[in-house]
């Protein structure tokens, strides 16, 4: 039985010189000068902002998934694009034949890069193609060009966007921004987060090629697929899915969860390689499926939550490479996390995620150490080119032993999502993230995304779900949470039919119009339980505006400013009621102590939100920003670090402290050989040292002594990825950022 509904593509894609120039034409082509004239580069797409650019080289090296020489292992494609003051460092990856989403193919000669510009005007574009075993992974850089593609330039023009409404090629990406709790499109507007959690295996679909194991087939949703949206393949595969994430838009979701991987985990029913367990070989086919769905959810204004692996798996790639012994970091990881943001990292509505439960003790002995943790982190932010969330999972009872060593600018961690045994605990587990991450200095997004027992049932079971608005949506919410993620237990890795919960998805909305419709600058407010009297109410505040919320009802007594002119009004979070503030008035704050603001205006022993806003205040409103790409830490001069070569056998210093442009002879070095750093006399510090060459993070040493490839009591091992030729080497301080940078020529 064929993997793929569409023939083999045995030969490499040609093209006339006519239909080269007709494309040419057609889609901005850039004809590269080489002897064979059917190569060429397009850029195609709107040209506008925040909108999917593709950069496509036609007439490439051949390659097919099964090939000898791995294309994905054995190429390594990257488009530099700068524009005034910014500039994205993207990976790209091997297209087939270009058209595998509905082809099926398995093999051809084209190349891809996707690209989202951020701002309007003129950009350029700069192809690095290389060549050479393990290339695509190896920190060193080097390999062999890839004629005639590699050097070639070219640029286009972009023009403002044209899309309204929910579409986040209207807004720009999500980022976090610092010193704030949440997440933020590029035009400014502030985003809270209404997702759903289950399935986890949402992928498992059965309208993906070369999903034997899928669980799921959306057949209710087929109902809501609408013509002009994506199907694929000759038999117009992929409208349920298409059909599912339409409904959850038109119910106000805007966030999905989905395992790109669930092999050996709960599901044990997706993956993104060409057979189960086969991670070095990727479907080319499936993952442009994927890729067409994504698309469509970013057009809808549902954001996309990958998560990367989950607790039974964590170290599946480590298990399965040869060259990894004990907790390292596999190769496979490696190739697996540019493969994603190769081909998804372009989304304006994107969140990584690096694992579900992480370093759970579950039984399974799959657990990532801390060191990997740091390692997998650094080393996913330096390849991530945009800046988007990135953040990790765990069980509930891990929080504090996972997520305190990330605490603060020692990793690149920018969020947290909870997972809460206890819904009472919700409130309480929230605020204690929120305060650990801004004592730390580097407050995260976090957001609620899994609660404990049976999760949130459906309308059939709670028509009204009172518990999961009280302890839950609301308890988060005013804990300064950047939003919730709903999980359903039973429907885990089976839930088909999103109507199931359309009350839950009500409920939440009505949050979240609350929020817009009143223009509650929630992002600019913190958790403040003290302002309302009563142990069991809780409050989110600025100097100018009161969010409480009686989760019980009951009498509010809030602490405003003394003697001054306030407006107020009730909200019912409850389903059937109005979205608009009922009993609205101006009241006169007392001259001291708390204020007396009433009563619910009816059903007053049930939840009301009570919203208070100082007389003559304003909204903040939406200010369009100009987004930066991450910074990387400023250079230093010589630097806090030294940088000295180790014989790796006698763990003694041979050579050092380095120049800062220095030539290293293979042959006058130890066989074994590592490089080891040192705090420089009178630099003071602390933390850990992260190693970066020619821009790739190598590896995070959390304390002294800070080599290259590790120690383990006394021994030293061996740097066996030391590249030949020019090599940038950093040394990088996780606390601070400071960094010293050498630049050595290693002749082999």
């Amino acid at each position: 039985m064929a993997r793929h509904g569409a023939p083999f593509m045995a030969a490499p894609i040609r093209f006339t010189v006519a239909a080269v120039i007709a494309a040419a034409a057609l889609m901005v082509a850039v004809p590269v000068v080489a002897a064979k004239k059917t190569s060429y580069i397009a850029t195609t797409g709107e040209k506008r902002v925040w909108h999917p650019m593709t950069l496509t080289l036609y007439g490439g090296p051949w390659a097919s998934e099964s090939a000898a020489k791995n294309p994905f292992m054995n190429y390594r494609l990257t488009t530099t694009f700068t524009t005034s003051g910014r500039k994205y460092v993207v990976p790209c990856f091997w297209a087939a034949d270009g058209r595998a989403a509905h082809s099926g193919a398995t093999a051809g000669s084209v190349w891809r890069c996707l690209f989202s510009p951020d701002v309007t005007g003129l950009w350029r574009w700069s192809v690095s193609f290389k060549s050479g075993t393990n290339v695509a992974v190896r920190s060193g850089g080097g390999g062999a060009s890839v004629s005639p593609f590699d050097g070639q330039t070219g640029s286009f023009w972009v023009r403002k966007s044209n899309k309204t409404g929910r579409d986040f090629r209207g807004k720009g990406r999500l980022r976090p921004v610092a010193g704030k709790r949440h997440l933020r499109h590029d035009n400014g507007e502030w985003f809270m987060k209404h997702g759903a959690d289950s399935p986890e295996n949402f992928l498992g679909y059965s309208g993906f090629d070369n999903t034997p194991k899928a669980r799921h087939h959306y057949a209710s949703h087929r109902r809501d697929w609408r013509g002009g949206h994506p199907a694929w393949a000759k038999d117009r595969r992929g409208k349920a899915i298409i059909g599912a994430v339409n409904y959850l838009a038109s119910a106000g979701v805007n966030s999905v969860y989905a395992m790109p991987m669930t092999v050996g985990g709960d599901a044990k029913d997706t993956w993104p390689w060409t057979t189960e367990r086969g991670m070095w070989r990727y479907d080319v086919s499936k993952l442009s499926q994927w890729g067409l769905l994504f698309d469509h959810m970013d057009a809808h204004g549902v954001a996309v939550h990958l998560v990367l692996s989950e607790t039974e798996n964590e170290e599946l790639f480590e298990r399965a490479d040869r060259n990894v012994k004990g907790r390292g970091f596999s190769d496979a990881r490696r190739l697996y996390y540019r493969e994603l943001v190769a081909r998804f990292g372009h989304l304006q509505g994107i969140t990584w995620n690096l694992g579900e439960e992480n370093g759970w003790l579950d039984g399974s002995r799959q657990v990532n150490t801390d060191w990997q943790r740091k390692a997998f982190l650094a080393h996913f932010s330096a390849l991530e080119p945009y800046g988007a969330l990135l953040s990790l999972h765990t069980y509930p009872a891990d929080k504090k032993r996972v997520y305190t060593p990330l605490l603060g600018k020692a990793t690149p961690l920018t969020g947290v999502s909870l997972q809460v045994a206890g819904w009472p605990n919700v409130h309480k587990e929230t605020l204690q993230w929120v305060h650990a991450s801004r004592r730390a200095g580097k407050p995260w997004v976090v957001s609620v995304d899994e609660i404990g027992g049976k999760g949130a049932l459906p309308d059939a079971q709670t028509p009204d779900h009172d518990q999961e608005r009280r302890d839950v949506l609301w308890g988060a919410l005013t804990a300064g949470a950047a939003g919730v993620e709903w999980y359903y237990q039973a429907g885990d890795q089976s839930l088909e039919n999103f109507r199931g919960h359309a009350n839950l998805w009500k409920t939440t909305d009505r949050a979240m119009r609350l929020l817009r419709e009143q223009r509650v600058p929630y992002w600019a407010m913190d958790p403040a339980d003290g302002l309302v009297e009563g142990k069991r109410n809780w409050a989110l505040a600025n100097s100018d505006v009161i969010l409480v919320y009686l989760p019980w009802g009951g009498r509010a007594r809030v602490r405003l400013a003394p003697s001054s002119a306030y407006k107020v009004g009730w909200f019912d979070p409850r389903l059937g009621g109005s979205t608009a503030l009922r009993g609205a008035r101006t009241i006169q704050s007392a001259a001291r102590g708390l204020t007396t603001v009433g009563s619910p205006p009816w059903k007053a022993n049930r939840d009301w939100a009570l919203l208070i806003r100082r007389e003559g205040s304003s909204s903040p409103p939406v200010v369009p920003v100009r987004s930066s790409p991450p910074a990387p830490p400023p250079v230093t001069g010589s630097g806090p670090f030294a940088f000295y070569v180790v014989d790796a056998d006698t763990a003694k210093v041979v050579k050092g402290p380095l120049a800062a442009r220095v030539t290293l002879r293979r042959s006058d070095l130890p066989t074994n050989f590592s490089i080891r750093v040192i705090r420089r006399k009178g630099m003071s510090g602390s933390g850990g040292v992260r190693f970066v060459v020619n821009g790739a993070t190598e590896r995070v040493e959390g304390a002294a002594p800070f080599l290259i490839a590790g120690d383990w009591k006394g021994k030293v091992f061996p740097w066996k990825k030391a590249p030949c030729g020019k090599v940038t080497l950093a040394a990088v301080a996780t606390v601070g950022g400071a960094r010293s940078t050498i630049e050595a020529r290693i002749n082999c």
